[in-house]
């Protein structure tokens, strides 16, 4: 649509604010509203569309603190509210206690209390889970009543149309409304006591429907995404990613070779030779075939400054751009990596072999030797504060303008709007110019909102709907949320759950009951979880195997400079492939970085960004990548597992079996942290057809279902994945 002209609706809470912005009023009662919408283009051209929106109520919870000694405040600061320590503070009573009544939405909540500034446990709630940083946050959980939703039980393509049938299985569930809501049209129809059938238009490529239900008595279920592929190339959801560092991969060419040379300089934080040439050659070679990933995320490709610079905090090593954090253009390539023509060329020979390639965009900085900075410095943020001290790293303070260095000035974008055009012109340039099919986007929560409005909207309207927006914003699920929009980012990586695969894979901190509720949350409060990209490492944290290995005890930088760890424990082979069982068998769009499926290790940055390995591998690193390789072909052309729903058979500490389910299709996968090997007898969801088998993806052994039930087999400390048959084959 070439604008928005204007925007009009008969529901009474409606009111249009200009441009492609309205706002709406919404009942207090929970439920689904339909709210029909009339837009006008600026074309004078009218499109009628119906917009469902999901009302929730929040829960009241009180929030108490008894001081062992005198203090001065107390503020409750969780995902709730943003993390703010100063939004809701407690009140003293006249026991001497603080406390404070917050309105709380359903969910799984990590929160702290800050008691005069310190960040503290809230020691009356034993929940608990690792922040990521060293300590804990506590957990609250606020459940919510719901009505059930039907399953899928087949679908369909016949004669143009995509023909879906839902069952509750159950007659009790008789007389309840069942609405499909697809291509802005919502169909309702009544459950008889044994199905209800819709039949829609076939669609192109991915598409949407949604569907809810509601009781006898009004009261309505969650609304549930179901995604649908009608095409045969896999769409993002379909996708596995495969994070790599440009100079840490492959030398292709080592006539572009040139490290700085510096006193002091360590080789771990100067360039290695990787380049475009390499990884040219390791796709023409068939490595990610092997693999199995289809999209390769690249590491920043513009140029970076040549020297080495000093980090502004202690202990103030040198280090060089070899990263791609450092932007010192914005029309040419790091020339150590290779040539505009060289990236061209990769990226070309990428999509031959069926690659989609992710480009990393930095728009929080660029180097002060950019061009930037020195022609518009009313575009940036001041280093030097009014107190005399320096704007570095203070991300509570000034989240959007702080310097991440002392030579790395940070766009003031909320006061100049010349320079959101010109980044945002710029991005669009590389993309079109270079070809690629999707960007991450460093440093999202240090953006304001108005900014990624602006790139997301031009992103869309130049190339498509088709185009993945990335972010990374190491924050709660409701911060993450914020970003994700239709006029905003397609998904954002998924650090809340990152933490707990960690402790409950690597550290063996939790277990699958906190991994499993961890899980759910991510299930059901993103708003598209299709989009969100789980991970278990990237550049910026230390290697799974290293905290499998018992390796990061201690200041997490200072091990990998003096102390680096090396893989010595066989069993955390065994730990490393059952986290990559639960990344790969979860929807979104996952992430592997480089290195991971052969079980590398590394301490904090630069330690955890060595040299890519191809050669002289070990048994167990090729029984690593065997494992992955595996998981990640089937994941790709596994419809439960990237299109489906999710369903908890068994959850206990140690033991945990899930299955994924989509119409008839349905996958399996069982988890055992136990030592010793189980027999498990699981009774199957109805929607799991009374004949059939389900057979093991790593090991061909097949299981027949019998009376509603199938026994599985599973060795000690191991996980497999187990997809539904009707002949076992």
């Amino acid at each position: 649509m070439d604008g928005v002209k204007n925007i009009s609706s008969s529901f009474r809470g409606f009111s249009y604010e200009g441009s492609d912005s309205f706002t709406l009023k919404l009942p207090e009662k929970e439920g689904l509203e339909i709210i029909g919408l009339e837009i006008t283009s600026s074309k004078d051209d009218k499109f009628n569309i119906s917009v469902p929106v999901e009302v929730k109520k929040n829960s009241v919870r009180r929030f108490s603190y008894a001081p062992e000694k005198a203090v001065e405040k107390v503020a409750v600061a969780g995902s709730f509210n943003g993390w703010n320590a100063n939004s809701d503070m407690m009140e003293k009573t006249a026991s001497g206690n603080f406390e404070i009544l917050m309105t709380v939405p359903p969910g799984i909540h990590s929160y702290k209390l800050v008691v005069d500034g310190n960040w503290i446990t809230d020691l009356s709630n034993p929940d608990k889970a690792a922040d990521g940083f060293g300590g804990f946050n506590s957990i609250l959980t606020v459940k919510e009543t719901k009505v059930k939703i039907p399953f899928q039980k087949s679908e369909m393509i016949e004669d143009g149309k995509w023909n879906l049938v839902f069952s509750y299985f159950d007659s009790a569930f008789k007389g309840y409304k069942v609405v499909l809501y697809y291509r802005g049209e919502a169909q309702e129809k009544v459950y008889d006591g044994n199905e209800v059938r819709f039949s829609v238009p076939e669609g192109e490529a991915l598409e949407t429907a949604y569907l809810w239900a509601s009781d006898r008595e009004g009261n309505f279920s969650p609304m549930r995404i179901i995604p649908k592929n009608f095409s045969e190339e896999p769409s993002w959801p379909q996708t596995v990613i495969y994070s790599l560092m440009t100079d840490r991969f492959y030398n292709g060419d080592k006539s572009n070779d040139d490290p700085v040379v510096m006193e002091g300089l360590s080789p771990k934080a100067n360039y290695a030779g990787g380049d475009f040439s390499g990884i040219s050659r390791k796709i023409e070679e068939g490595y990610f075939k092997r693999l199995g990933a289809n999209c390769i995320w690249l590491s920043p490709v513009i140029d970076n400054v040549g020297g080495a610079f000093k980090d502004a905090l202690p202990p103030y090593r040198y280090f060089t751009g070899y990263h791609g954090y450092w932007p010192s253009s914005s029309v040419k390539t790091e020339e150590r990596f290779g040539s505009n023509d060289e990236l061209k060329a990769m990226i070309k020979t990428a999509h031959n072999h069926g690659l989609k390639v992710m480009a990393d965009m930095v728009f929080n900085h660029v180097h002060n030797e950019h061009p930037w900075y020195g022609e518009h410095p009313e575009w940036f943020g001041k280093l030097e504060l009014p107190d005399g001290g320096k704007n570095i790293r203070k991300f509570d303070e000034y989240p959007f303008t702080t310097w991440f260095d002392s030579f790395l000035p940070s766009f003031d974008y909320t006061n100049s709007t010349a320079s959101v055009y010109a980044q945002v012109s710029n991005a669009l340039w590389w993309i079109e110019d270079f070809g690629f099919d999707a960007c991450r986007l460093d440093a999202v929560k240090h953006i304001p909102y108005d900014f990624w409005k602006a790139f997301a909207g031009e992103v869309r309207k130049s190339f498509g709907s088709n185009f993945y927006m990335l972010g990374e914003s190491i924050a709660s699920r409701k911060d993450i949320n914020s970003f994700i929009a239709p006029g905003m980012l397609d998904g954002q990586f998924d650090f809340p759950l990152y933490w707990h695969i960690r402790d409950t894979f690597a550290l063996g901190k939790g277990n699958f009951k906190a991994l499993a509720a961890q899980l759910n949350d991510s299930l059901e409060n993103y708003k598209n979880v299709y989009y969100i990209s789980p991970l278990m490492g990237n550049h910026d944290f230390p290697r799974f195997m290293a905290y499998a290995d018992g390796d990061m005890e201690g200041d997490e930088k200072r091990i990998g400079w003096e102390n680096p760890p090396r893989v010595d424990n066989p069993e955390s082979y065994g730990k490393i492939k059952n986290a990559f069982t639960f990344l790969l068998t979860n929807p979104g769009v996952p992430m592997i970085y480089y290195g991971d499926e052969i079980a590398m290790t590394g301490a904090a940055d630069p330690d955890n960004r060595r040299m890519m390995k191809f050669d002289d591998l070990g048994k167990e690193e090729k029984s690593v990548f065997d494992h992955v390789a595996k998981l990640v072909k089937f994941r790709i052309k596994s419809d439960p597992i990237t299109l489906g729903r999710h369903t908890d058979l068994l959850t206990e500490d140690k033991r945990w079996v899930y299955i994924k389910h989509y119409f008839q299709q349905s996958v399996i996968v069982v988890f055992n942290a136990e030592n010793q090997k189980r027999k498990l007898i699981l009774k199957l969801p109805e929607y799991v057809p009374a004949d059939g088998f389900y057979r093991s993806i790593f090991t061909g052994k097949k299981y027949k279902i019998k009376k509603g039930q199938v026994a599985l087999k599973t060795e000690e400390a191991s996980s497999d994945v187990f997809f539904f048959t009707r002949d076992g084959k």
